[in-house]
């Protein structure tokens, strides 16, 4: 079993549940080494930004 890299797991449960419940399955069915967590981590909090700055333009 491999460990998860402290500051990689603080930022994997500083996303929303929903987020991190799918990230966590994944990882517990597919070997992902520490870069590509976060750049998978990365990839999901970007998202997560462009989704809030869309409502938020779509608010003006």
């Amino acid at each position: 079993m491999n460990t998860i890299d402290p500051d990689l797991f603080a930022k994997l449960m500083s996303l929303p549940d929903g987020d991190r419940t799918d990230l966590l399955e994944f990882l517990g069915a597919t070997p992902v080494g520490q870069e590509q967590l976060n750049t998978l981590i990365g990839e999901i909090e970007n998202s997560i930004l462009d989704k809030r700055n869309a409502r938020v333009a779509a608010l003006n």
